[in-house]
C-alpha cells in the first residue's frame, strides 16, 4: 500500500531560471516561466495601489516576498504576508531594515493579532485594504492553503464588519436630509394600538412559499407586515399587505423594489428616516417614518419608534413590538439558506441568482435541528434579534418555518397550532392609508417650519466655519513661530477657547460633523504615542483636525443648501399653480421622475391647461419614471433551472474535506445534483464532493465508482489524487498506476509514488528511470533515496543499492535504515 504524499515537502528545487523553490508548494510553475515575469503580469499593478494595506496570502517559497522587496513599495502602503507555519519553518527571509516598518511576514496563527495593531487596523477602519493570493494559493491544489485563504478572508471580514459601522454614516445622513420633505408623520402614532393581537411579518426567505395558503386563510385575523422587496410576489399571490417596511438607504434598493414601486400605492408604508430617496420621493401613498427626522435635533422624535438594524426584518419586528402585538409571527424570515442552498423565495430577484456554493459561510442550527449556512450579516441579524427580544417579555415571537435559523427567544410553531384573535374594525381603520393623508395646507406649514430650521442651521454652520478658520489661522501662526524657535502659549490658549466655544454653542452640530465625517477624522489618528509627539507633531495634528472639521462642516452645509432647494421645490409643487420648469429640473436632479405622476394627480386643472412645452416636460418625466420598470434585472420564471454559482467552490470543498465536514459536503452534493447534466464544472464538483463524502462514510468502492464518472479530460489534480488513493485502498494497482501517469504532470512530488507503482506492476526498468530522473533533480531527498536503495536491493543490484545508502549516510550519518541495509548487503556479499 502506498502512502499519500504529505502536503508540504521539505525538498527544494532549482529551476532552469536558477530560482530556488519548494516543488510541493509551487508544483512546476517556475519551471515554465521565471517568477519575476509571472509576477509582473499578475501583481505589478495590483500591488502598486497607494495608501493601502496589502495582505498577501502565501510566499510562493519566498519568491513573492523577494519580488516585492526588490521593488519600491507603494507610498503610504503596508504589506503583510501570511504563510503556513510549516512553510515558514523552511524559509529564511531577511527583511531589510528600511522595509521593516512597512513589510512583515507572519504565520496564520499570529495574523489576527497583527491585524488589530493600530498601524494596520487603521487601514481596515478606512476600508483601504486588498487581498492578494500567491500562485500556490490561487491554484487551490493544497488543502492547507485553501484553509489559510479562508482563515485570512474571514479574519479580515470580521474586522471589516466590526469597523464598518462607524464608516457608513454619510449615506444615512444624506438620505435623512434628502427625505425631509417626505418624512411628515412619525410612526409613534401606531404605538400600542394592537395590544393582544397578532401580526405576521413576511420576509423574502425560501420558507415563505410554505405558508401561503395559511396566510390567505387567516388574513382577517392578522395584520400583515411585509418587507418591501416581497410585496410584488405577494401581490401576484393575491395577498393584501397592511404595512410595507423599507429601510435601505442604498440607491440599489429602488432596483430591488421595482415590483413594489410599480404597484398601486394603496398600502401604508413605514420607512426608516434614511430609506432610499428614490423610494421615498416617488411614493404616492401614506407613509410613517421611524427614527429621527433631523440629524441635529432628535428631541422631537425621542419617543418615536426606533430604526433597528441590521436588516429590514429587524426593523419590522421592532415596529410590530412597539405597535403592541401580543404575537409576532415570522414567515419567510429564515436568517439562513434553505436545505437546497436557496436564499430567497421563488419569484423574487434573489431567487433568480441561484445558490452561491463557493462562498465560505457560517453554520447555524435550524428549528428542525438541521444545520444550514448563513452569511455573516445574517448571523449578526440573529444576534441583534436575540438581544432585542430578550427585552420584550410581554411579546411572543413565533417562526412558522422549521428550516429557519434557531433564534433564542423565538419559538418554532406549526401554522395549525397558532391561535389568533380577531382584529377589530377600529384597529383596521388605523391601518388604512387615507387615515394618514396630509392636506396641502398642512404640508406647506410643515415645509415652512422645516425651511426655518434649515436656514437657522445654515447660519450656525457659517458661524462654526468662521471659528474653524480662525483656529486654522492661529495654528499657522504657531507653526511660523515654531520655525523661528519661538512658542507663544497665548496662541495655543486661543485655539483652546475656540474649541470650548464650539463644544458649548455648537455641540449638536459638532457631534453631527464628527459622526458624518468619521472616515475623514480617522486621518487625525496617529500610530505615535501622544507622549512621543513633538511640538511639530502637535501642530500637524491640530491642522489635520481643524481642516477636516471645516471640510466636513462645509460638506454638510452643501447638503443643507440642497435640502433647502428641495423644500422650496416641494412648496412650489404644492401651490395651486406650479412652476413646471423648476419642478422638472429638481425631479431630474434627484432622479425622482415619479413625482410628475403625483403632481398630475394633485393638479388636474393645471395639467389640463399646460402649454405644449410644459406638457412635454411633465410627460417626459413620467416616461422616465415608467421606463425604469420596463427592463428587468431578471425574468420571473420559477420553472426555469437556475445553475448554481460555483466560483471558489472547489476551494471550499477542499476545506470541508480536510475538516471531515460531512454536512458541508452533503450540502454541496445536494445543491449541485439537479444541474449535473447542464454544466460540466458543476458535474465535476458534484462527483468530487460525493466521492469525498462516500469515502469518509466508509464506502470506498462507491466513492471510486463515483469519481470515475468524471471524464478524464475534465479531471484536475484533486480528481487524480482521489482516484489514486481509492484505487490503492482497493488494491486496484493498475488503475492507480494509470492515473499516477497523469498526475505527475502537476508536480514532481508524485514521481516516487509513480515509480513505486511501476515497480509493483513488474515494470522495474521504467520504475528505475523514474527514480533516477527524480533524484537527479532532488538528490537530497532521503526517503526517496531509501526507497530506491530498497528497490535495488530487492532486484539484486547490490552495488547500486550500496551507493544509494551511502548517499543517505552522507546526508544523515545516523540513519538507521541505511546502516541496517548496508550491513545486510555486506553480509550477503561476504
Amino acid at each position: 500500500m502506498l502512502n499519500t504524499p504529505s502536503e508540504i515537502g521539505k525538498t527544494f528545487a532549482i529551476s532552469q531560471f536558477n530560482e530556488v523553490y519548494l516543488p510541493s508548494v509551487n508544483r512546476h510553475i517556475f519551471e515554465k516561466i521565471d517568477s519575476v515575469s509571472l509576477y509582473e503580469e499578475k501583481f505589478k499593478d495590483a500591488l502598486s495601489t497607494l495608501d493601502t494595506l496589502h495582505v498577501i496570502i502565501g510566499l510562493d517559497s519566498g519568491l513573492l516576498a523577494n519580488y516585492i522587496m526588490e521593488r519600491p513599495l507603494a507610498k503610504g502602503s503596508k504589506y503583510i504576508f501570511v504563510e503556513l507555519p510549516e512553510v515558514l519553518a523552511l524559509l529564511t527571509i531577511d527583511i531589510p531594515q528600511a522595509l521593516q516598518s512597512d513589510l512583515s511576514i507572519t504565520s496564520s496563527e499570529s495574523f489576527s493579532a497583527l491585524i488589530k495593531e493600530r498601524e494596520n487596523n487603521i487601514y481596515i477602519v478606512k476600508q483601504k485594504f486588498k487581498i492578494h493570493r500567491a500562485i500556490a494559493v490561487s491554484g487551490n491544489y493544497l488543502e492547507s492553503y485553501c484553509g489559510l485563504n479562508t482563515q485570512v478572508e474571514t479574519t479580515l471580514e470580521y474586522e471589516r464588519l466590526e469597523q464598518a459601522v462607524g464608516f457608513e454614516q454619510k449615506i444615512f445622513v444624506q438620505a435623512q436630509l434628502h427625505n425631509l420633505a417626505e418624512n411628515l408623520i412619525p410612526a409613534r402614532i401606531l404605538k400600542q394600538k394592537f395590544v393582544g393581537k397578532s401580526c405576521i411579518i413576511l420576509g423574502g426567505g425560501p420558507s415563505l412559499d410554505n405558508s401561503i395558503d395559511w396566510i390567505k386563510a387567516n388574513a382577517e385575523r392578522l395584520v400583515i407586515i411585509a418587507a418591501s422587496r416581497v410585496v410584488g410576489k405577494l401581490n401576484k399571490l393575491n395577498i393584501k399587505v397592511d404595512i410595507v417596511v423599507s429601510v435601505d438607504p442604498q440607491s440599489i434598493s429602488f432596483d430591488v423594489n421595482k415590483d413594489f414601486m410599480q404597484l398601486e400605492h394603496d398600502v401604508l408604508l413605514i420607512n426608516s428616516y434614511h430609506v432610499a430617496p428614490q423610494i421615498m420621493g416617488q411614493w404616492r401613498g401614506a407613509a410613517l417614518y421611524t427614527g429621527t427626522r433631523l440629524p441635529w435635533n432628535t428631541d422631537s422624535d425621542e419617543d418615536n419608534i426606533k430604526t433597528i438594524g441590521p436588516t429590514v426584518i429587524n426593523s419590522a419586528i421592532e415596529i410590530a413590538t412597539e405597535m403592541g402585538f401580543k404575537q409576532v409571527i415570522l414567515c419567510g424570515v429564515d436568517f439562513c439558506h434553505s436545505q437546497t442552498g436557496m436564499t430567497h423565495a421563488q419569484g423574487t430577484y434573489g431567487a433568480s441568482l441561484g445558490p452561491n456554493i463557493g462562498v465560505m459561510l457560517e453554520w447555524v442550527e435550524t428549528n428542525s435541528g438541521e444545520m444550514a449556512e448563513t452569511p455573516m450579516q445574517l448571523k449578526q441579524a440573529i444576534e441583534s434579534l436575540q438581544a432585542s427580544v430578550a427585552l420584550k417579555i410581554n411579546t411572543n415571537y413565533i417562526n412558522l418555518s422549521k428550516d429557519a435559523a434557531k433564534v433564542k427567544g423565538v419559538q418554532y410553531q406549526e401554522c395549525q397550532d397558532v391561535s389568533l384573535e380577531p382584529i377589530t374594525e377600529k384597529q383596521r381603520q388605523t391601518l388604512k392609508p387615507e387615515t394618514y393623508q396630509v392636506s396641502m395646507q398642512q404640508k406647506l406649514k410643515y415645509l415652512n417650519d422645516t425651511l426655518d430650521n434649515l436656514t437657522t442651521t445654515q447660519d450656525k454652520l457659517l458661524q462654526l466655519n468662521a471659528l474653524l478658520s480662525s483656529a486654522l489661522a492661529l495654528n499657522t501662526k504657531i507653526e511660523k513661530k515654531q520655525k523661528t524657535n519661538q512658542y507663544i502659549p497665548a496662541l495655543a490658549d486661543k485655539i483652546d477657547k475656540i474649541e470650548q466655544k464650539i463644544n458649548k454653542e455648537f455641540i449638536s452640530l459638532a457631534h453631527l460633523i464628527k459622526f458624518y465625517g468619521f472616515y475623514e477624522f480617522s486621518h487625525f489618528l496617529s500610530t505615535k504615542k501622544t507622549e512621543e509627539w513633538s511640538q511639530q507633531d502637535v501642530i500637524n495634528q491640530t491642522h489635520i483636525y481643524y481642516k477636516t472639521f471645516k471640510a466636513i462642516s462645509t460638506e454638510i452645509s452643501e447638503l443643507v443648501t440642497s435640502s433647502i432647494q428641495r423644500i422650496n421645490s416641494r412648496m412650489n409643487e404644492y401651490q395651486h399653480i406650479s412652476d413646471i420648469n423648476a419642478l422638472c429640473k429638481q425631479w431630474n436632479d434627484d432622479k425622482q421622475w415619479g413625482r410628475a405622476v403625483l403632481w398630475q394627480a394633485n393638479h388636474p386643472m393645471q395639467y389640463a391647461s399646460l402649454n405644449a412645452i410644459e406638457l412635454n416636460l411633465i410627460q417626459t418625466a413620467q416616461i422616465m419614471f415608467y421606463e425604469q420598470f420596463v427592463i428587468k434585472k431578471f425574468i420571473d420564471d420559477t420553472g426555469k433551472s437556475i445553475v448554481p454559482r460555483i466560483g471558489n467552490a472547489f476551494n471550499k470543498l477542499q476545506i470541508l474535506f480536510h475538516k471531515r465536514h460531512l454536512l458541508g459536503m452533503s450540502k454541496i452534493v445536494e445543491y449541485t445534483f439537479p444541474f449535473i447534466t447542464t454544466d460540466s464544472e458543476v458535474s465535476r464538483l458534484y462527483h468530487l464532493a460525493l466521492s469525498y463524502l462516500q469515502m469518509l462514510e466508509g464506502k470506498p468502492e462507491l466513492a471510486l465508482t463515483t469519481i470515475l464518472k468524471t471524464p478524464i479530460i475534465f479531471c484536475h489534480e484533486a480528481e487524480f489524487k482521489q482516484i489514486i488513493l481509492l484505487s490503492l485502498k482497493l488494491n486496484k494497482l493498475e488503475l492507480a498506476t494509470e492515473h499516477l501517469a497523469e498526475i505527475i504532470h502537476y508536480s514532481d512530488e508524485y514521481l516516487p509514488q509513480y515509480a513505486h507503482a511501476l515497480r509493483l506492476n513488474d515494470k522495474a526498468q521504467e520504475a528505475l528511470n523514474i527514480y533516477l530522473d527524480y533524484l537527479n533533480k532532488y538528490p537530497d531527498d532521503i526517503p526517496v533515496l531509501l526507497k530506491l536503495g530498497v528497490f535495488l536491493t530487492e532486484v539484486s543490484q547490490h552495488d547500486a543499492a550500496k551507493t544509494c545508502f551511502k548517499n543517505v549516510l552522507d546526508l544523515d550519518i545516523n540513519n538507521q535504515t541505511a546502516i541496517r541495509y548496508l550491513q545486510q548487503i555486506d553480509g550477503w556479499c561476504n
